[in-house]
């Protein structure tokens, strides 16, 4: 059971959205929004896990009951990237193209749908400028992902660091702050994951900033904001940050 009004305590979220939705014809909405409920209902008979689901047209939130492991949502994520290749393979004329975000936090069903901070930060990470701008940047990809900080690390041994890259979620307008893991394309793993094998992550810290990492240059872009994302030396949003500029800049 996933949980009554009123029940307190942690529980996995998930959050899903389709890209470009209101770009498409009313009766293109009608199409999508067939077509999303088809794939989520078999991603999710697929994880074999409860799930309370809240539908919103273009997309989802869904929270696990109490006792659900991390790697339902791993595999919910999973068949899910599967069912979107094969339906935008067999109608690659109304391509679906979504974004998902999961985390681990407080999350309780609600007279108007779910309450809880875990819950608004999960649907932070999905309506961040990092993760559109995820999906953006590969046109070929049909499913950007971000996860948690804190469920990426309770996934440790079942997903590889490499797969992902850290960045700093800022979006002032909602002032909301929060790292989370964006999975940076290929094949999402097979389950289970077996850790101590080749293929089991390092240590998080190996993929952190040493302490000689160079000194940076900031430029800002006319316009631009400060405050979208930072990763590895790159902030989206009007900023960009790289090694210092050796021609004499600053």
């Amino acid at each position: 059971m996933v949980g009554r009004r009123g029940d307190a305590g942690d529980r996995l979220c998930v959050a899903v959205d389709l890209e470009g939705y209101g770009r498409r014809s009313d009766a293109g909405q009608e199409r999508a929004q067939e077509a999303l409920a088809g794939v989520l209902d078999r991603a999710w008979r697929a994880a074999r896990t409860d799930a309370l689901r809240q539908a919103n047209g273009d997309g989802e939130v869904a929270l696990l009951g109490p006792a659900a492991e991390p790697t339902a949502v791993v595999a919910m994520l999973v068949a899910l990237r599967a069912g979107l290749e094969a339906l935008n393979r067999s109608s690659p004329r109304d391509r679906l193209r979504l974004r998902a975000a999961a985390h681990r936090g407080p999350g309780r069903p609600a007279r108007n749908g779910f309450a809880g901070s875990g819950v608004v930060r999960t649907c932070r990470f999905l309506g961040s400028r990092a993760l559109r701008a995820d999906l953006a940047r590969r046109p070929g990809a049909d499913l950007a992902v971000a996860l948690s900080d804190p469920l990426f690390a309770e996934l440790r041994g079942v997903l590889r660091v490499r797969d992902f890259r850290r960045v700093l979620v800022l979006e002032p307008a909602k002032v909301f702050s929060g790292h989370a893991w964006l999975h940076t394309g290929g094949p999402l793993p097979a389950l289970p994951g077996a850790a101590g094998s080749a293929d089991a992550p390092a240590d998080l810290a190996a993929d952190e900033p040493g302490p000689d990492t160079p000194g940076m240059r900031i430029e800002i872009a006319d316009g631009g904001q400060a405050g979208t994302v930072v990763q590895a030396r790159e902030l989206h949003g009007g900023l960009t940050i790289g090694p210092p500029d050796r021609r004499g800049g600053v």
